[in-house]
Protein backbone atom coordinates (compact mmCIF):
# COMPACT_ATOMS: atom_id res chain seq x y z
CA UNK A 1 0.00 0.00 0.00
CA UNK A 2 1.70 3.15 -1.16
CA UNK A 3 0.74 6.29 1.28
CA UNK A 4 1.31 10.01 0.22
CA UNK A 5 2.19 12.28 2.87
CA UNK A 6 2.03 16.26 2.85
CA UNK A 7 4.62 17.80 5.45
CA UNK A 8 5.89 20.85 6.62
CA UNK A 9 8.96 21.56 8.76
CA UNK A 10 11.76 24.04 9.87
CA UNK A 11 15.29 22.93 8.14
CA UNK A 12 17.12 24.65 11.11
CA UNK A 13 17.57 21.82 12.51
CA UNK A 14 18.33 19.17 10.11
CA UNK A 15 20.95 18.66 7.50
CA UNK A 16 18.84 18.19 5.00
CA UNK A 17 15.98 16.12 3.71
CA UNK A 18 18.29 13.43 2.79
CA UNK A 19 19.29 10.61 5.27
CA UNK A 20 23.49 10.62 5.23
CA UNK A 21 23.76 7.27 7.14
CA UNK A 22 26.65 7.10 10.02
CA UNK A 23 29.60 8.85 10.27
CA UNK A 24 32.57 9.54 12.16
CA UNK A 25 31.63 12.77 12.75
CA UNK A 26 28.41 14.40 14.44
CA UNK A 27 25.49 14.97 11.58
CA UNK A 28 22.27 17.16 11.97
CA UNK A 29 19.37 14.85 11.46
CA UNK A 30 17.83 14.41 8.25
CA UNK A 31 14.48 14.85 7.42
CA UNK A 32 14.18 11.63 5.85
CA UNK A 33 15.57 10.12 8.18
CA UNK A 34 13.30 12.04 11.60
CA UNK A 35 9.80 10.89 9.65
CA UNK A 36 10.83 7.15 9.38
CA UNK A 37 11.80 7.02 12.47
CA UNK A 38 8.44 8.45 13.91
CA UNK A 39 7.13 5.99 11.36
CA UNK A 40 8.28 2.98 12.41
CA UNK A 41 7.27 3.56 15.93
CA UNK A 42 3.49 4.13 14.82
CA UNK A 43 3.96 0.76 13.01
CA UNK A 44 6.08 -1.28 15.33
CA UNK A 45 6.76 -3.86 12.46
CA UNK A 46 9.48 -6.76 13.45
CA UNK A 47 10.96 -5.15 10.53
CA UNK A 48 11.34 -1.80 10.37
CA UNK A 49 11.60 0.75 7.27
CA UNK A 50 14.94 2.18 6.21
CA UNK A 51 15.20 5.81 5.57
CA UNK A 52 15.31 5.67 1.80
CA UNK A 53 12.33 4.13 2.13
CA UNK A 54 10.56 7.34 2.37
CA UNK A 55 10.68 9.03 -1.12
CA UNK A 56 10.41 13.23 -1.20
CA UNK A 57 9.37 15.09 -4.10
CA UNK A 58 12.62 17.56 -3.60
CA UNK A 59 15.90 16.82 -1.34
CA UNK A 60 16.30 20.19 0.42
CA UNK A 61 19.59 21.24 1.61
CA UNK A 62 20.57 22.07 4.93
CA UNK A 63 18.72 24.75 6.62
CA UNK A 64 15.67 25.07 4.22
CA UNK A 65 11.91 25.12 5.08
CA UNK A 66 9.31 23.51 3.60
CA UNK A 67 5.34 24.50 3.79
CA UNK A 68 4.32 21.52 1.52
CA UNK A 69 7.31 18.94 1.07
CA UNK A 70 5.72 15.77 -0.59
CA UNK A 71 6.56 12.36 0.02
CA UNK A 72 5.56 8.34 -0.65
CA UNK A 73 6.04 5.18 1.27
CA UNK A 74 5.01 1.71 0.99
CA UNK A 75 3.84 0.26 4.08
CA UNK A 76 1.91 -3.15 4.58
CA UNK A 77 -1.20 -3.93 3.25
CA UNK A 78 -2.76 -4.48 6.87
CA UNK A 79 -2.79 -1.42 7.11
CA UNK A 80 -5.53 -0.49 4.89
CA UNK A 81 -8.52 0.49 6.87
CA UNK A 82 -6.56 2.69 8.85
CA UNK A 83 -8.29 6.23 8.48
CA UNK A 84 -6.00 9.55 6.82
CA UNK A 85 -6.20 11.37 9.97
CA UNK A 86 -5.04 8.72 12.08
CA UNK A 87 -1.74 8.80 9.90
CA UNK A 88 -1.39 12.58 10.66
CA UNK A 89 -2.11 12.28 14.37
CA UNK A 90 0.02 9.01 14.76
CA UNK A 91 3.15 10.39 13.25
CA UNK A 92 2.95 13.92 14.77
CA UNK A 93 2.88 11.98 18.25
CA UNK A 94 6.27 10.96 17.61
CA UNK A 95 7.87 14.01 15.28
CA UNK A 96 9.46 16.85 16.86
CA UNK A 97 7.47 20.25 16.60
CA UNK A 98 9.66 21.34 13.79
CA UNK A 99 8.22 18.54 11.14
CA UNK A 100 4.75 18.73 10.96
CA UNK A 101 2.72 15.95 9.11
CA UNK A 102 -0.55 18.02 7.44
CA UNK A 103 -1.79 15.84 4.86
CA UNK A 104 -2.24 11.75 4.25
CA UNK A 105 -3.90 9.59 1.20
CA UNK A 106 -3.50 6.22 0.04
CA UNK A 107 -2.83 6.68 -3.68
CA UNK A 108 -2.17 4.25 -6.37
CA UNK A 109 1.55 2.70 -6.71
CA UNK A 110 2.59 4.51 -9.69
CA UNK A 111 2.57 7.73 -7.71
CA UNK A 112 5.81 8.83 -7.38
CA UNK A 113 6.40 11.60 -5.42
CA UNK A 114 9.41 12.79 -7.10
CA UNK A 115 8.74 11.71 -10.88
CA UNK A 116 4.93 11.85 -10.63
CA UNK A 117 5.31 15.86 -9.79
CA UNK A 118 4.90 18.34 -12.71
CA UNK A 119 5.81 21.67 -11.13
CA UNK A 120 7.45 22.65 -8.37
CA UNK A 121 7.12 26.48 -6.40
CA UNK A 122 9.28 27.79 -4.00
CA UNK A 123 9.36 31.31 -2.19
CA UNK A 124 12.63 32.93 -0.92
CA UNK A 125 12.34 35.43 1.99
CA UNK A 126 15.18 38.26 1.96
CA UNK A 127 15.37 41.00 4.42
CA UNK A 128 16.98 44.30 3.03
CA UNK A 129 17.43 46.10 6.53
CA UNK A 130 20.99 47.17 7.54
CA UNK A 131 20.55 44.52 10.83
CA UNK A 132 18.13 40.93 10.04
CA UNK A 133 15.28 41.06 12.79
CA UNK A 134 15.29 38.61 15.11
CA UNK A 135 12.52 36.13 14.55
CA UNK A 136 13.43 35.83 10.90
CA UNK A 137 16.94 34.23 12.44
CA UNK A 138 17.41 31.11 10.21
CA UNK A 139 14.21 31.86 8.85
CA UNK A 140 15.34 34.12 5.97
CA UNK A 141 18.32 36.15 3.85
CA UNK A 142 20.00 38.68 4.86
CA UNK A 143 21.23 41.45 2.71
CA UNK A 144 22.86 44.37 4.17
CA UNK A 145 21.50 47.79 2.81
CA UNK A 146 24.54 49.87 2.23
CA UNK A 147 24.69 52.68 4.59
CA UNK A 148 25.89 55.18 1.30
CA UNK A 149 23.77 53.10 -0.88
CA UNK A 150 20.25 52.48 -1.72
CA UNK A 151 17.64 50.04 -2.79
CA UNK A 152 16.90 49.70 -6.55
CA UNK A 153 14.00 48.17 -6.11
CA UNK A 154 12.77 48.94 -9.77
CA UNK A 155 15.54 47.07 -11.02
CA UNK A 156 14.92 44.90 -9.03
CA UNK A 157 11.65 44.40 -10.60
CA UNK A 158 13.17 44.54 -14.05
CA UNK A 159 15.27 41.79 -13.58
CA UNK A 160 12.62 38.87 -12.14
CA UNK A 161 10.49 40.68 -15.30
CA UNK A 162 13.74 39.50 -17.93
CA UNK A 163 13.65 35.51 -16.70
CA UNK A 164 11.97 33.53 -19.46
CA UNK A 165 8.55 32.26 -18.69
CA UNK A 166 6.93 28.93 -20.03
CA UNK A 167 10.14 28.94 -22.11
CA UNK A 168 12.55 25.84 -21.59
CA UNK A 169 15.92 27.35 -20.83
CA UNK A 170 19.44 26.16 -19.97
CA UNK A 171 20.30 27.63 -16.40
CA UNK A 172 23.67 26.59 -16.10
CA UNK A 173 24.60 30.09 -15.14
CA UNK A 174 22.55 29.45 -12.31
CA UNK A 175 23.31 25.62 -11.74
CA UNK A 176 25.89 24.42 -8.64
CA UNK A 177 29.06 22.57 -9.94
CA UNK A 178 28.39 19.51 -7.68
CA UNK A 179 24.40 19.43 -9.64
CA UNK A 180 23.84 15.96 -10.26
CA UNK A 181 20.65 16.67 -12.64
CA UNK A 182 21.30 15.11 -16.03
CA UNK A 183 18.79 18.57 -17.15
CA UNK A 184 19.83 21.61 -17.25
CA UNK A 185 16.84 22.91 -18.68
CA UNK A 186 13.70 24.19 -16.82
CA UNK A 187 10.78 25.72 -17.83
CA UNK A 188 9.81 28.62 -15.23
CA UNK A 189 6.10 28.73 -14.79
CA UNK A 190 5.77 31.86 -13.20
CA UNK A 191 8.77 34.88 -11.18
CA UNK A 192 7.97 37.72 -9.18
CA UNK A 193 8.86 39.67 -6.42
CA UNK A 194 6.85 41.13 -3.86
CA UNK A 195 7.28 43.43 -1.22
CA UNK A 196 5.68 42.14 2.28
CA UNK A 197 7.16 44.84 4.62
CA UNK A 198 9.59 47.73 4.22
CA UNK A 199 12.19 45.71 4.31
CA UNK A 200 11.48 42.45 3.60
CA UNK A 201 10.89 41.36 0.30
CA UNK A 202 9.87 37.44 -1.28
CA UNK A 203 10.78 36.42 -4.65
CA UNK A 204 8.08 33.16 -5.85
CA UNK A 205 8.88 31.46 -8.22
CA UNK A 206 8.01 27.76 -10.01
CA UNK A 207 9.00 25.48 -12.72
CA UNK A 208 8.72 21.94 -14.02
CA UNK A 209 12.06 21.44 -11.80
CA UNK A 210 15.11 22.97 -10.67
CA UNK A 211 18.46 22.50 -10.59
CA UNK A 212 20.37 22.48 -7.26
CA UNK A 213 20.70 25.58 -5.81
CA UNK A 214 18.87 27.49 -8.61
CA UNK A 215 16.59 29.60 -6.29
CA UNK A 216 19.72 30.81 -3.96
CA UNK A 217 22.05 31.06 -7.02
CA UNK A 218 19.17 33.73 -8.81
CA UNK A 219 18.60 35.49 -5.37
CA UNK A 220 22.33 36.16 -5.14
CA UNK A 221 22.53 37.93 -8.56
CA UNK A 222 19.12 39.49 -7.68
CA UNK A 223 20.49 41.06 -4.70
CA UNK A 224 23.67 42.54 -6.76
CA UNK A 225 20.84 43.95 -9.30
CA UNK A 226 19.22 45.24 -6.31
CA UNK A 227 22.20 46.81 -4.44
CA UNK A 228 25.30 47.04 -6.62
CA UNK A 229 24.38 47.98 -9.80
CA UNK A 230 24.13 45.18 -12.14
CA UNK A 231 22.36 45.09 -15.27
CA UNK A 232 18.95 44.13 -14.39
CA UNK A 233 18.84 42.10 -18.09
CA UNK A 234 19.36 38.59 -17.09
CA UNK A 235 18.75 36.81 -20.58
CA UNK A 236 22.77 37.25 -21.44
CA UNK A 237 23.62 35.78 -17.82
CA UNK A 238 21.70 32.53 -18.83
CA UNK A 239 22.66 32.95 -22.64
CA UNK A 240 26.28 32.66 -21.42
CA UNK A 241 25.79 29.05 -19.13
CA UNK A 242 28.69 30.27 -17.27
CA UNK A 243 27.63 29.81 -13.06
CA UNK A 244 30.89 32.45 -12.64
CA UNK A 245 28.88 35.35 -14.21
CA UNK A 246 26.15 35.24 -11.31
CA UNK A 247 25.71 35.99 -7.86
CA UNK A 248 26.89 34.57 -5.06
CA UNK A 249 24.90 31.67 -3.78
CA UNK A 250 22.59 33.26 -0.85
CA UNK A 251 21.50 31.48 2.71
CA UNK A 252 18.89 28.73 2.68
CA UNK A 253 17.53 30.43 5.48
CA UNK A 254 14.85 31.60 3.23
CA UNK A 255 14.20 29.39 1.08
CA UNK A 256 11.03 27.56 1.37
CA UNK A 257 9.47 24.68 -0.36
CA UNK A 258 5.91 25.86 -0.99
CA UNK A 259 3.66 24.08 -3.28
CA UNK A 260 4.57 20.63 -5.43
CA UNK A 261 1.91 19.66 -8.27
CA UNK A 262 0.67 16.86 -9.84
CA UNK A 263 -1.61 15.88 -12.62
CA UNK A 264 -5.07 15.32 -11.74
Amino acid sequence: MRLKLTLQYSGHPYGGWQYQGPSGTPLLPSVQGTVIDALNKLLEEATPLPPKALVGAGRTDAGVHAHAQVAHIDVPDTYQTRAASSWVTGLNRFLPLTIRVVGAEVVAETFHARFSATSRSYVYKVWLGRQLRPDLLNHAGHAPTPVDGCFNAAALQAAVASLPIGLPTNFNSLRDAQCQSKKPVCTLTHAHFTQREEDLWQLHIGADHFLHHMVRNLVGTLVQVALNGREPNLMPLLAAQDRTQAGTTFSPAGLYLTQVSYKQ
